[in-house]
């Protein structure tokens, strides 16, 4: 999001902008990046009705903090006459949550951050606590949700050095944005300190919530299926992958024509692209291991690829434009874990894992080599250290029930 420094500014930049960003919602449309049957909900607009009781507003921006809530909305939903309204800004998470939801949660996009949009969206579904995740802001609705006199908490903030470097350039932006929570609950000391230094209050860290997530399940029964077709050959997983480091996947692939890849694209878009230059169909349209080669392009499999592989090369992170993914999901399932040299968003997570010898650090020309080792079992004893050190619950899901709760 781009900054502004002077909140009125930002307001009426906003409100002029709404035209064009109509025209970039339909454009989004064309690209398959918004759904057409829901696209009201992206004004604040929608024919759902609010339910009674009392109602819980979460907001994260896309897949890794939607299901990163997932354990949290189970916590919030123990009392009774209670409903969890979740807001996403992508389809990939929406389709998602489609499936895992509980009963009494339910899914909308997030609105524009646009004044009428805000307006419109809060006063639909008046919640009686807006809750936003980690690091996306918009100021319009916090604004709005503010003056509606409904508590606001930002929970798991997590912010790099250079972020809270650019909010400290705009500090009555900053504020007016972040001083606005009634609560703020810090996933690590750089963004803790960072908070404090922008709110002048305490931020306490409180752990990061994927710490106490639970490891991911799958089918037994389809990993089975999978696991015959492939056979006995060595599998390395190529996990949460971007377009921006692709190469280096294609290259290591063709350099180990004795092994088998599996290749899970973060963007499931990305998938034919992909398993057209691998020379197979993919899993979205019917595919399943090929010679050499599985293009897992489909959503909530995650656990289901891990399950399969070996080891797995962590992507997101062997490309500068990129900022690392969560580890734990790796450690937990008890596969060697190695990643790129590019994780700021993970920096306090991997610095401990490296310090529990329970991560490997690897660049483009050292990844062949790594990825060998983990195959011939030199990397068993790191998973292992991997699976003991992410099965250690921290209490931070604990802490941030019972912060929400006191605002409620």
């Amino acid at each position: 999001m781009s900054l502004v420094d002077q909140p009125a500014t930002y307001r009426v930049a906003t409100s002029l902008l709404s035209p064009v960003l109509q025209l970039y919602l339909r454009r989004r449309v064309q690209q398959g990046k918004e759904d057409p049957q829901r696209l009201s909900e992206r004004v604040g607009k929608t024919q759902r009705k609010r339910p009674l009781g009392q109602l819980i507003w979460l907001h994260g921006a896309s897949v890794g903090e939607t299901q990163m809530i997932r354990p949290l909305i189970a916590r919030l939903l123990e009392k009774p006459n209670r409903q969890i309204l979740v807001t996403s800004g992508t389809k990939t998470s929406a389709q998602l949550l489609e499936h895992q939801l509980p009963d009494r949660a339910f899914h909308q996009y997030v609105p524009l951050d646009t004044p009428k949009a805000a307006a419109r969206f809060i006063g639909q579904w008046k919640p009686d606590l807006a809750v936003f995740v980690e690091s996306e802001l918009w100021p319009n609705l916090i604004w709005t949700t503010q003056r509606a006199e409904i508590p606001l908490a930002l929970i798991n903030a997590r912010m790099s050095e250079q972020s809270l470097q650019g909010w400290s350039r705009k500090r009555k932006m900053a504020g007016r944005v972040i001083g606005a929570f009634d609560r703020i609950l810090a996933a690590d000391d750089v963004t803790a300190k960072g908070l404090s230094t922008l709110t002048g209050r305490d931020v306490p860290n409180a752990g990061n919530l994927k710490l106490d997530a639970p490891p991911l399940d799958y089918d037994v029964d389809e990993q089975r299926r999978l696991s015959d077709r492939i056979g006995d050959r060595p599998v390395w997983l190529a996990a949460s992958t971007h377009e921006a480091e692709e190469d280096v996947f294609f290259k290591l692939h063709e350099s180990m024509p004795d092994a088998f890849m599996i290749w899970m694209p973060r963007h499931p878009e990305r998938g034919p692209e992909i398993a057209k230059r691998l020379s197979v169909t993919p899993r979205s349209e019917g595919g399943g291991p090929g010679e050499r080669a599985f293009v897992m392009d489909t959503l909530g499999e995650m656990g289901l690829a891990l399950s399969l592989a070996d080891v797995c090369v962590l992507g997101g992170s062997f490309h500068p434009s990129l900022m690392g993914h969560n580890p734990l999901e790796a450690a937990r399932a008890g596969v060697p874990l190695i990643t790129g040299p590019y994780h700021a968003s993970f920096v306090d997570l991997f610095r401990d894992l490296t310090h529990a010898s329970a991560v490997t650090l690897a660049d483009a020309k050292s990844l062949e080599a790594e990825v060998r080792r983990g195959l011939s079992g030199a990397l068993d004893a790191q998973a292992l250290s991997a699976q003991s050190f992410a099965s250690r619950r921290s209490g931070t899901l604990d802490r941030t029930v019972k912060e929400l709760e006191a605002l409620l």
